[in-house]
């Protein structure tokens, strides 16, 4: 295996050449790349006593934007999204698809500080620069309109972190910047676990809502995701504080369903025709107790 030179102005597959296939969609190396790439990494580098940072970057709002225009238009997101953090990213470090939307960066010899400057950039350059999409048939004088796409990102470093925990703490660092409101770089300390730890919930209400920002509400019966507890459709909404329920026509799920009381507060809301979406924010024991009655009912 080659050595790492001194500088960092050169693609980490440059210096651990991946012979196996890049990912599909996003066309940079798969998780098994870097899960070979990180510990020599970090050998390397607390050998010989230099710093090291991780991004964990995940695009915002990527299930609606796959339930409004279709996972083809969700993976030419994630390919336009992979591109721009590759070639913002092309001199300092090299871009792995983590999973599903989330993509992580390398950054060796690069400090914390440095890191956040090459985070905000590549924030900034996803803003600017939305996705083309053609609309209509390009032969019958289709168009194309700019989406519009934000990421949010978690930077962790090392050696202020343990090298093992490099990747968990940026995660938690993407989840403060989820948290904070998405579209901005966080960058993780040791208070993270102490700003309150509540868990942020993605909802679809596959009916109009009249539920409002800051609001307190209930959920009474919501089933997950493809197994995702962070991300449920809701079919009963109840507002204590104006007497008001909510309710969702519709099939009920084969699996998943839960019919318990959840409450938290709503921190932001998207209203569509046929659909609501907002983002319910809970205490983390609420959450576990959800994760307990789904085992409970599986046995």
């Amino acid at each position: 295996m080659a050595e790492i030179p001194a500088s960092p102005q050169v693609e980490l597959q440059d210096v651990y050449p991946w012979t196996g296939e890049l990912d599909a969609v996003t066309g940079i190396p798969p998780r098994k790349a870097l899960d070979l790439v990180l510990p020599v990494l970090l050998r390397r580098m607390g050998t010989d006593g230099l710093p090291m940072a991780a991004l964990m970057i995940d695009i915002d709002h990527f299930k609606k934007i796959n339930d409004k225009w279709g996972h083809g238009t969700g993976d030419a997101i994630l390919a336009h999204v992979a591109g721009i953090i590759r070639e913002t990213a092309y001199f300092r470090g090299e871009a792995f698809r983590y999973g599903g939307e989330e993509i992580t960066v390398f950054l060796p010899n690069c400090t914390v500080d440095e890191a956040e400057v090459v985070a905000e950039r590549i924030r900034r350059s996803i803003f600017v620069n939305p996705l083309e999409m053609e609309v209509g048939n390009s032969s019958e004088g289709g168009s194309e309109i700019p989406l519009a796409v934000t990421v949010s990102i978690g930077v962790s470093g090392f050696p202020d972190v343990e090298g093992s925990e490099l990747l968990v703490a940026a995660d938690q660092a993407l989840y403060r910047a989820k948290n904070e409101g998405r579209n901005r770089v966080c960058s993780y300390s040791p208070d993270i676990s102490d700003d309150g730890g509540n868990v942020v919930i993605e909802v679809t209400f596959p009916a109009q809502s009249l539920i409002s920002e800051g609001s307190y509400v209930i959920l009474t019966k919501w089933f997950r995701h493809r197994q995702e507890m962070t991300e449920i459709e809701a079919r009963e909404i109840s507002d204590p504080s104006r007497g008001v329920r909510e309710i969702a026509e519709g099939r009920t799920p084969d699996e998943g369903f839960v019919t318990a009381e959840i409450t938290g507060r709503v921190v932001s809301v998207e209203r569509r025709k046929d659909k609501t979406f907002f983002s319910f924010e809970v205490k983390p024991e609420t959450l576990e107790l959800m994760f307990d009655h789904l085992r409970d009912k599986s046995r």
